[in-house]
């Protein structure tokens, strides 16, 4: 139903035709007969290793991880090659039941370990423990099943056994449990998306003016008592940009400018898309200097920028505007007043750093810095 509503969730798919694939093999498990019709053998196989396969690919898809493919196809070739053998040699019903169980197992604790390794959330922990109780489930379960002294020559020998019917109610009891819980884990994840896209910028993936302005004032109390540092800045002339290479090329550009942001402040820096080619830089604990010298670097970064387009290649300049917020100071006043400084530094020339506020103005400040 998720995949049908949205056609993007692969990971639902998968998931889905893991159940629909292991609902098949539990049905010619109990209601055919493997030693007399060889079509129930391969049906039994083939819902074996393909809905385990999908049972994993989506975990993965789910989690964002790679599939583990060589592990798994060289554990599906060992027991496929097991299954034939024992098929083939009559009264070897036992090697094949254990060779299947620890397939599974060896499944179940891949994606264990997964999941384990990916975890963001509390509900991920109980997916990665629900997948280690099925693993010493079926480890138990199949050394009950051999040291038990019951007929395992065949096939119908065993599904007439009450551990057959026992391992069936087990299997069904996980796949409901661990379908719920997968269930759940993929609504957190939906719900994660739905406010990253509620919370960032569609173009440029950094974060908009209202999620911004949410989680600055948690950013400013957590920098207190020091004082945060705050810039603004503007590419210059970007209409020319859109007007001279296209729509295409200036989403480009913006792109660029963001990744540019991101990758040349700080790991604590809030980078903002305020609107246009308007950004934000939100330095937790940054004195004057500090924040002078990261808007200098940026400014000194974008000039050395280049943006490959069909006829040549596109530089781009910013103007820079900056503050100091200290914690009692107001935040919509100090935007615009650096908002200001921002336009005194296009008057002034653009591609130069300004400094807001009521202060005296160095000369280093303004200058265009080499």
């Amino acid at each position: 139903m998720l995949y049908f509503n949205d056609r993007k969730q692969l990971a639902a798919l998968r998931l889905a035709g893991a159940f629909l694939l292991s609902t098949i093999g539990f049905v010619a498990v109990m209601l055919g007969d493997a030693d007399l019709h060889k079509g129930f053998q391969v049906a039994i196989l083939f819902s074996l290793f393909s809905g385990h396969f999908l049972l994993i690919w989506g975990v993965t898809s789910l989690f964002g991880k790679d599939v583990p493919q060589l592990a798994f196809w060289l554990a599906a070739v060992v027991v496929a090659s097991i299954a034939i053998y024992s098929s083939r040699n009559g009264s070897l019903f036992w090697l094949r039941y254990a060779a299947v169980s620890g397939f599974t197992a060896f499944v179940y604790l891949m994606c264990c370990v997964l999941v384990w390794r990916a975890r963001s959330h509390r509900v991920d922990t109980v997916v990665a423990a629900l997948f280690l109780m099925q693993v010493l489930v079926v480890s138990n379960r199949t050394l009950l099943v051999l040291s038990s002294g019951m007929d395992l020559s065949t096939h119908h020998a065993f599904k007439k056994s009450a551990f057959a019917a026992s391992m069936q109610t087990e299997n069904a009891m996980f796949a409901i449990v661990i379908g719920l819980a997968l269930f759940a884990r993929y609504s957190v994840t939906l719900v994660k998306q739905l406010q990253r896209l509620a919370e960032t910028d569609p173009l440029t993936g950094l974060l908009n003016r209202r999620a911004f302005e949410d989680r600055v004032q948690a950013l400013r109390a957590s920098s207190a008592p020091l004082s945060t540092g705050l810039i603004i800045c503007d590419i210059d002339h970007f209409k020319r940009v859109n007007d001279r290479h296209g729509h295409e090329v200036g989403d480009r550009a913006l792109k660029a400018f963001s990744r540019l942001l991101e990758r040349e402040t700080p790991e604590t820096a809030i980078c903002t898309r305020l609107g246009g080619e308007e950004f934000c830089i939100l330095l937790p604990g940054a004195t004057d200097e500090m924040i002078r010298l990261q808007a200098t670097h940026l400014r000194g970064a974008v000039e050395r920028l280049k943006i490959s387009t069909k006829d040549d290649c596109l530089r781009l300049t910013a103007s820079f505007g900056y503050c100091r917020l200290d914690p009692d100071c107001d935040l919509m006043t100090a935007m615009a007043d650096v908002d200001a400084a921002v336009y005194q530094a296009k008057n002034d020339g653009r591609n130069l750093v300004r400094r807001a506020g009521p202060v005296v103005h160095d000369a280093d400040l303004l200058q265009k810095t080499a």
